[in-house]
């Protein structure tokens, strides 16, 4: 049985030493991934419920370790913001390399590493994988993070977790991804230079288990993190794939009697949603960066309105949608069958109220200044 591997949060602690999984040599070419294939590192922060005795599949939330945590790990108890700040380190982490990472489990047929991060029960590790996979021969493996609240910490823990199950080992390197230790506030990433290997958390030197890939970029017994991971999944994938977005308030041609109060909400769909797109109303001259579409209308001045809404993603992609609607002077009657809901502002009201979780505030805005923008509470 193959041992797990760890990773701590404070000096002292022992952990086991963790062989690597036997496999056949393989061929080397410039690259062990096909070029222009990204790995996807799914982060489920939503939990699960374990199966084991079915080796570890990810697609199945099959794992060797299943008992070590009852069968269960409890989903993130942490809000939004802290779930996108660590998505959003992460991504940043490697940036570097052909990694797609995701937040949204993807279809049955794409093969993917997956890290849950959540509640993982009365555990004194930060971490653990089931093995160390030279060469990353195996797919759809499965490692576990415990829940940390910061993007710091909980974005290295997940990397050095789901590298482990790609081939890399511990090194004795403070500011590499690869230490067994996690320090709060030290930043650690891939490191291109080579780290002395080491079997445990007294940081004892060893020979190395995946040499097969590591003496391609140092001699034996060191590891160069950043290397074998360009050269496992090779440079950035361009992300070519346009957001799409559909307004879903108002509603097409929708009839609204002054005062009001109109959310302007969009559903965007993207393959890396959560990410911060660039919204833009020109009509309004509005633009900025939010996840999601979710303003608010106040009191527009009576007329016809054909408003488009353009976001476009952090590579530049972009989408829109646009939808048409109706504002009445106030004493207006709505049309017959109208099931429209009046707003509640103040007549005369010419404000932009923005609501936050800390609470609202009010701003206005150049050309429309009856443009609000707020943020959903999910």
């Amino acid at each position: 049985m193959v041992s797990p591997l760890f990773l701590w949060l404070a000096f002292g602690a022992d952990a086991p030493w963790t062989p690597p999984l036997p496999v056949a040599p393989r061929e080397y070419g410039d690259s062990a991934r096909a070029g222009g294939k990204p790995e996807i590192l799914y982060v489920n922060f939503d939990g699960a419920v374990l199966l084991g005795g079915c080796g570890n599949e990810a697609h199945y939330n099959c794992s060797t370790l299943a008992s070590i945590f009852d069968g269960y790990v409890g989903p993130f108890p942490g809000n939004e913001t802290q779930r996108i700040s660590i998505l959003q380190a992460t991504r940043k982490a490697v940036a570097d390399f052909g990694v797609r990472v995701v937040v949204d489990r993807p279809p049955d047929d794409v093969p993917y590493t997956m890290v849950l991060y959540g509640d993982l029960g009365p555990q004194e590790f930060a971490g653990i994988a089931p093995y160390i996979d030279c060469e990353d021969v195996h797919a759809n493996d499965t490692s576990f993070t415990a829940a940390f609240d910061t993007s710091n910490t909980g974005s290295t823990v997940i990397l050095q977790e789901a590298a482990h199950t790609w081939g890399l080992e511990h090194v004795d390197a403070e500011f590499d991804v690869m230490n067994p230790f996690k320090s709060a506030g030290l930043h650690q990433s891939f490191t291109d230079e080579c780290q002395r290997i080491v079997a445990n958390t007294d940081l004892q030197p060893t020979a190395g288990s995946c040499n097969q890939v590591h003496t391609r970029f140092c001699e034996a017994g060191f590891q160069n993190s950043w290397q074998e991971l360009r050269w496992l999944f090779g440079p950035p994938v361009p992300d070519t794939t346009a957001p799409e977005l559909e307004i879903v308030s108002p509603l097409p041609d929708e009839v609204f009697v002054l005062p009001a109060t109109i959310p302007l909400l969009g559903e965007i769909t993207d393959d890396l949603d959560p990410q911060f797109y660039h919204i833009e109303i020109a009509a309004a001259g509005y633009e900025n960066d939010d996840i999601d579409l979710d303003l608010l209308l106040e009191n527009p001045p009576p007329g016809d309105y054909d408003l488009e809404v353009v976001i476009t993603d952090e590579a530049g992609n972009k989408g829109s949608d646009s939808v048409r609607f109706t504002i009445l002077a106030q004493g207006s009657e709505l049309p017959e069958d109208d099931d429209t809901v009046l707003g509640d502002a103040p007549q005369g009201a010419c404000t932009v109220a923005a609501t936050r979780p800390q609470g609202a505030i009010a701003v206005l805005l150049g050309l429309l200044p009856w443009l609000a923008s707020r943020r959903r509470r999910r």
